[in-house]
């Protein structure tokens, strides 16, 4: 062997061993700086998910490493399912569902559950659900609000095609109605109150209140990720629970930490989550029920998927059964 033909074939080793080291990697999954496997979860910003902050501060989570994205697209966060750079993401059955292939995941544990800070906002010539027909309508795409917005639609027999339907951010959307520029508006707290208060007469017709068990923030994790790493899994809900408690008795601090995470003064987060509830076992044991008597998700997954698929005809029709799992809750002694 000559001196070229030696350099072609060390190269051509080289170039073996390095796609082996990267194949060897991308089958281990993200890995962090000391080589242990990441744990990475998408998320919008949203201070509901502030607890997951906290336990990542006082180190609930072991030694996993977890890392927080904030993605504020949702087909973003959808991408990273698939291509493998999140191994988990946190959405509501209306955001998770709202997709015109499989949505990706199964659910594991619901962390929080809108208890009035969504809802839908008309105008005083609105006396009853049908006269929204025709009407202007405000409010943000891919929202929980807008979720509601449809659902009220859905109960009184019409669709988006029923109203005129104007998207804009929840900010605009309450200005706009507080303006009288639309008819309604399905926007969340605080802008659910002050526009309901600006503008005189006006009224709030349904809310998360009155959709108990629909808008509930659940952890989707990759069904690879539950089939090869379902100890992390079982970390993740530990560190949660841990934080929940921590909340409970240590609330000072765990404000202060929580606040912090968003930018937000210790009063200002508070208040920005006083329309949430946060769940734990008790919550995930009642939501997710049994194999013999499933939870209201179970169900309300289902309705959420009609009434999307109402307004929208190609959104994919999903079964429970495929995008929620009650194990790791059942596994819980």
């Amino acid at each position: 062997m000559n001196k070229s033909q030696s350099t072609v074939v060390t190269v051509g080793i080289l170039i073996a061993v390095l796609f082996l080291s990267s194949f060897s990697s991308c089958q281990k999954g993200p890995q962090s700086t000391d080589g242990k496997e990441v744990f990475n979860i998408g998320m919008v910003t949203f201070a509901g998910y502030a607890p997951l902050y906290l336990a990542k501060e006082k180190g609930f989570f072991g030694d996993l490493d977890v890392n927080l994205k904030r993605i504020e697209e949702i087909p973003s966060i959808r991408a990273g399912m698939s291509n493998g750079d999140l191994q988990a993401y946190l959405a509501t059955p209306d955001i998770a569902l709202d997709t015109n292939s499989k949505p990706p995941g199964r659910a594991v544990w619901a962390i929080d559950e809108s208890a009035g800070g969504d809802g839908v906002v008309v105008a005083n010539d609105i006396r009853d659900l049908s006269g929204l027909k025709g009407k202007k309508i405000a409010a943000e795409p891919g929202l929980p609000p807008h979720f509601i917005l449809l659902y009220l639609l859905y109960q009184n027999g019409l669709s988006r095609n029923d109203v005129s339907i104007q998207d804009m951010s929840t900010q605009n959307a309450a200005a706009a109605f507080a303006s009288k520029a639309v008819d309604a508006a399905g926007i969340y707290e605080p802008y659910l109150s002050t526009a309901e208060k600006q503008r005189p007469g006006s009224r709030v017709v349904i809310s998360s209140k009155q959709t108990p068990d629909m808008i509930v923030d659940l952890i989707f994790v990759g069904d690879d990720v539950i089939a090869s790493r379902s100890a992390d899994v079982t970390k993740i809900i530990e560190g949660w629970r841990k934080a929940i408690e921590f909340i409970k008795n240590n609330p000072d601090e765990a404000n202060t930490i929580m606040a912090k995470a968003f930018n937000l003064s210790v009063s200002d987060f508070k208040d920005t989550v006083s329309g949430i509830v946060w769940t734990d076992l008790s919550d995930n044991q009642r939501l997710f029920g049994t194999d013999a008597n499933p939870g209201p998700l179970y169900k309300n997954f289902t309705v959420v998927n009609d009434v999307l698929r109402r307004n929208r005809s190609e959104v994919y029709e999903a079964k429970p059964k495929d995008h929620l799992t009650r194990s790791f809750v059942q596994a819980i002694r």
